[in-house]
């Protein structure tokens, strides 16, 4: 395990010094011994292995931190004066003129011991150890006999026959350095921590953050940043902003520069909103931090709280898996909704009342690109105008007597990212019409009362059961909102021309309400679903739903027979409405009767007149059978 803290000693006897205090350490130290240049490749290596910290002393200490690419803090072993003084009273014995020599940190204040100690010292300060033979034969000249100092010293001192003493520090000192160097590698550990916890909120916010100092050069660029601007941070930190970014509209002169917020602009062909502003310590100008956020991913975020915050329960449940049938004209209407979900253009659905255009508006929704935005419906028929006014367009407090006191969002509003359907069209008033025609053009509304447009982004499905064209002729809808509506139109066949899907379709609600009910299954004999087939259905789909919800709850046993449509749902109809007179019963029962006449017939003809089979093929007994052939 290589330790976190490790010292390179000048001396081997400070290596063994340090070897022994290893020994009770709990968490021991790497040891080395190296001197000035030398210890600069052993301090490299440590670096490299994960050393933390670094224990050095006088000159190797400093050589260590001048030397490029090392960027370990180093503890230095101070020399005390006790070092001093020992150092000096030993070369006293030798000789009491002497010369001390080393490093600034090592030797500063030796000469003041002259008086003291009764000898003369003369100090030479080194910068580099190339000068300490210069300085040991100056000193020899001068005639110290005796020279107190550092390793190298002591060596130019015995090539030259001089006497020597070296500095030697005692193992208080040592231990000294150790304590300092985990006081240091802790800090480091605590900074370490906040610094990668800074960088990580950087990276992770959802802004792009550059900073410089007072003279414009970068000093952070987080990773957004990075990506719009298009420039590794190693690349931009401590290159001046204006020459490394100068989309971000900082000048070579940043002092004088004003706030800005919400500043559009673009970076890279990237549409941004920035933000820049200086930073100022005691009214002295300290650099500028600027944010900015791609303006795609605020209209994303603001979908994203429109939904969480308003839209809950705008959703489209149905898809064009829920669609049931299977006629050539349900099949065709299909496919075309399929392909206009691919588009984003306006769509006009036109069908009969029931026929199902609601659940094809939501199927085109969950098959578009806008499926994760919000489904919003709203029938124009059933609002008075102002209230209809008021739910498409929202408003600000205090645009009406009753109005909410924080205001309210429209629908349009809500459907941003997603779709809204404008059911009945038809029953919209013209004055509303031309709101709408303006929201269609300029993709924008103003809600009552407010003087300011909000822009969004919404496709707009209509539907209705009217013929447009004849209200346009009579000037009740507007042309140019019929032509900006009528881009693709979607036509829904009525039941009467796909009867091949009633029997599917009634199956399949049968399967609904019984599961609703919590009832066993039921299901619909061969002739109940003839008779069904044959009904008129002028309220289409949802006329069938009703009636099979009605069969469903009255009919007993597990099966619904042909006697049981007739029973139920004529008695249904004709007790409806009592008021209403003989006269519509009777041309309703008329109605049935001929359709389930034309059944007979048509069953009659395909099985060439035998009416044993036909009672089989419809479900029902011959008694029946020759009943409904007389009754016509």
């Amino acid at each position: 395990m290589v330790p976190e803290i490790a010292m390179i000693a000048p001396y081997k006897r400070m290596a063994d010094m340090a070897a022994e205090i290893n020994g009770n350490l709990a968490e021991p130290i790497g040891v080395e011994t190296a001197l000035l240049s030398e210890a600069v490749g052993v301090a490299r290596r440590f670096q490299q292995n994960g050393v933390q910290v670094l224990i050095s002393r006088g000159g190797t200490a400093m050589a260590i931190r001048k030397a490029p690419g090392i960027i370990l803090p180093v503890v230095e072993i101070s020399v005390t004066g006790y070092d001093i003084v020992r150092a000096v009273g030993k070369a006293r014995e030798i000789d009491r003129r002497m010369a001390v020599i080393g490093f600034e940190n090592m030797i500063m204040g030796a000469r003041t011991l002259s008086e003291v100690l009764g000898v003369r010292i003369t100090e030479h300060l080194l910068s580099h150890e190339e000068e300490c033979e210069a300085a040991v034969r100056k000193a020899a000249a001068d005639g110290a006999g005796v020279i107190i100092g550092g390793v190298i010293a002591m060596r130019w001192a015995k090539r030259m026959g001089v006497a020597g003493i070296l500095i030697d520090s005692g193992e208080e000192g040592i231990r000294q350095a150790i304590n300092e160097a985990r006081r240091v590698l802790w800090v480091k550990k605590q900074e370490n921590t906040r610094s990668r916890q800074f960088r990580l909120i950087l990276d992770y916010v959802s802004d792009g953050v550059v900073a410089t100092d007072e003279k414009g050069k970068i000093t952070v660029l987080n990773a957004i940043a990075e990506k719009i601007i298009g420039l590794p941070a190693g690349e931009a930190i401590g290159r001046h902003i204006s020459e490394m970014a100068p989309g971000l509209g900082i000048s070579r002169t940043p002092k004088a520069m004003r706030p800005a917020i919400a500043d559009l602009r673009e970076i890279n062909g990237t549409p941004v909103s920035l933000n820049r502003v200086p930073i100022l310590a005691n009214d002295s100008y300290g650099g500028t931090v600027v944010t900015f956020q791609e303006i795609s991913k605020i209209q994303s975020l603001e979908r994203k709280v429109r939904n969480k915050l308003h839209n809950r329960g705008l959703v489209a449940k149905f898809t064009f898996e829920d669609l049931v049938g299977i006629s050539k004209a349900m099949a065709g209407t299909v496919e075309k909704a399929r392909r206009f979900a691919r588009a984003d253009s306006t769509i006009l659905i036109v069908g009969e009342t029931g026929t199902g255009k609601e659940l094809l508006a939501q199927s085109i929704h969950n098959a578009s690109n806008r499926r994760d935005g919000p489904f919003v419906a709203v029938n124009c028929a059933a609002l008075p105008e102002n209230l209809l006014e008021s739910e498409l367009f929202g408003y600000v407090s205090g645009a009406f007597t009753g109005a909410r006191k924080e205001g309210k969002a429209g629908l349009f509003e809500l459907g941003h990212g997603g779709t809204i359907l404008l059911d009945e069209i038809a029953g919209m008033s013209t004055r509303l019409q031309e709101r709408l025609l303006r929201v269609l053009q300029e993709k924008e509304v103003m809600r009552l009362g407010d003087d300011r447009v909000i822009p969004v982004d919404v496709r707009v499905i209509a539907a209705t059961n009217k013929e447009l064209e004849v209200l346009m002729a009579e000037g009740r809808f507007q042309q140019d909102l019929y032509y900006r509506l009528d881009v693709l139109k979607l036509v829904v066949p009525p039941l009467r021309e796909r009867r091949e899907d009633i029997p599917l379709l009634a199956a399949h609600f049968a399967r609904q309400f019984c599961r609703q009910l919590g009832v066993e299954e039921k299901a619909f004999s061969r002739g109940a679903l003839n008779a069904l087939s044959a009904r008129p259905w002028h309220g289409n789909v949802r006329e069938l739903q009703n009636a099979v919800e009605k069969l469903v709850v009255l009919c007993d046993g597990n099966e619904i027979g042909y006697d049981d449509v007739g029973r139920i749902l004529d008695e249904w109809n004709g007790t409806a409405s009592p008021a209403a007179g003989i006269a519509g019963d009777s041309l309703l029962r008329d109605s049935i009767r001929r359709a389930e006449y034309e059944a007979i017939k048509r069953v009659l003809r395909q099985v060439g007149g035998n009416k044993t089979e036909a009672a089989r093929v419809l479900g029902i007994d011959r008694a029946t059978l020759w009943r409904k052939l007389k009754e016509e």
